[in-house]
């Protein structure tokens, strides 16, 4: 089903047309800000990593991930798409009006504690004997839902208005500001599960903090209003589905893996599907800047034309990144993981594939929903979820993890055509536009290359205001 007509409040700012609208951000450059901040974040990532595991050792890693995996596994599933329902709604104003930031904040905060006090009371259920000592820890850990909630929903403002520079900053600072955390715990020789634990929240508390005060002045000098609590959430939920859909997709196959195969063969299929998944580094900053490109457009035509062109500039990062990837697999297993892992590989080109694809029906799954079509993204991954299931389960029985890898490929390739499918002969859009291997979309990829490699530091800081 389509979303609903935009309301009056809304089409005050539309009158004068889509082509009297003034573009309210450049993609080329929104682009280079969200690679620099995605390539950042994964690096400093990679280094959180590695000193956690070295620092704490596997008992202590592990009781880390104790603490903190439950509330940050939460904030996706329980944000209910309210940072895309925002999105949506300030890239189709020239204005973003003050009860909109302000309800966006109590309806984001009332969400998280309401989740935290849940989770308060759930987690003696949850954690088994052996790790009721974390109980204390992990409480207070819970803060971090409320925090993380707000500021991803309020940074779905940022994504609609265009201020990727805000965006990109934000979607940085609390890696890096954890980073910080454990070198300052390793260096006073206080390294332990809890001081790690301690050092993220306080990363994401400050960069909670940071946030709300770029907009106090909407959150603190207007109040909160039903109509607009009830337009967030129902588009949110509208959105909603096919993301829970498109979860249960990605996470399938480790469902079914753990209970077909020997644990051995787990941990093969483990390190298969952790440099599959890298890649998709390559693909976030497309969801961010093509959903809010889309849902700008008042226009249907012109959005989809939109949706079209960054399908294509995502469909050639994804494809080269992940030619790259299957290239430097069996280098990355020997080196890293260790010639015992060598039987990883095949399965994790297998893998890699599915990650390609799985990254451009993302762009075009996202952008269907700026453009109104919720409905596609939920009948594309039950399809795959059906073909996971169904073929899956066969083909690991008899040809072990890289059967199930090629299952999980044609699952997603299912749900990839499907959609194409859908824009194709319900939206008439010709197959063309979703081919870009020809000269124009080669060439307006350079350019964004281009201006990803030439951004200077003093451009973006220019930016974040």
């Amino acid at each position: 089903m389509e979303d609903e007509a935009p309301t009056a409040k809304l089409n005050s700012s539309r009158e004068s047309g889509h082509s009297t609208r003034k573009a309210r951000f450049s993609s080329r450059r929104a682009y280079a800000q969200t690679f620099t901040a995605s390539a950042a974040a994964r690096c400093l990532g990679v280094i959180s990593g590695v000193l956690t595991a070295r620092l704490l050792g596997p008992t202590g890693r592990g009781e880390l991930t104790a603490i903190i995996s439950l509330p940050m596994l939460l904030v996706p599933i329980g944000e209910l798409e309210l940072p895309r329902a925002l999105a949506y709604e300030t890239s189709r104003v020239d204005e973003i009006p003050r009860p909109l930031i302000a309800t966006s904040f109590w309806v984001g905060l009332f969400l998280g504690c309401l989740q935290a006090l849940v989770l308060a009371l759930a987690l003696p259920l949850y954690l088994p004997a052996d790790k009721l000592h974390l109980l204390g820890d992990s409480r207070w850990f819970i803060l971090y839902l409320p925090a993380m909630l707000v500021m991803t929903t309020l940074m779905g403002s940022d994504q609609g208005k265009g201020s990727f520079g805000r965006f990109s900053f934000l979607l940085v600072l609390p890696t890096a500001l954890y980073v910080a955390a454990v070198l300052a715990a390793w260096a006073g020789g206080v390294a332990s599960p809890r001081s790690f634990a301690a050092g993220l929240l306080i990363a994401t508390l400050i960069t909670f903090a940071v946030r709300i005060c770029m907009d106090w002045d909407a959150i603190s000098g207007a109040k909160p209003e039903w109509e607009i609590a009830f337009r967030l959430l129902r588009r949110g939920v509208s959105y909603y589905l096919p993301a829970v859909a498109g979860l249960a997709l990605v996470r399938g196959d480790m469902f079914l893996l753990v209970r077909l195969v020997p644990s051995d063969a787990v941990g093969l299929y483990a390190v298969a599907q952790a440099i599959a998944l890298g890649q998709l580094g390559a693909v976030s900053p497309f969801l961010y800047v093509s959903f809010s490109a889309v849902a700008g457009n008042i226009e249907p035509r012109h959005a989809l034309e939109t949706l079209a062109r960054h399908f294509r500039l995502a469909q050639l990062a994804a494809v080269a990144v992940g030619l790259l990837t299957v290239a430097v697999t069996p280098w990355v297993v020997r080196l890293m993981f260790g010639a015992q892992f060598g039987g990883a590989v095949a399965t994790a080109w297998l893998l890699t594939g599915a990650a390609t694809v799985w990254g451009m029906e993302q762009v075009l799954e996202f952008g269907l929903r700026a453009a109104g079509h919720t409905w596609p993204g939920i009948v594309s991954n039950l399809a795959g979820l059906v073909v996971l299931a169904g073929a899956g389960i066969p083909a690991c029985l008899h040809y072990g993890i890289a059967g199930l890898a090629a299952s999980v490929l044609a699952a997603q390739a299912l749900n990839l055509a499907i959609l194409i499918g859908f824009c194709v002969w319900r939206l008439d859009m010709p197959p063309r536009l979703f081919n870009a291997f020809h000269g124009d979309s080669i060439a307006q990829f350079a350019g964004v290359a281009a201006s990803l490699l030439h951004r200077s530091n003093a451009d973006r800081a220019g930016e974040i205001s």
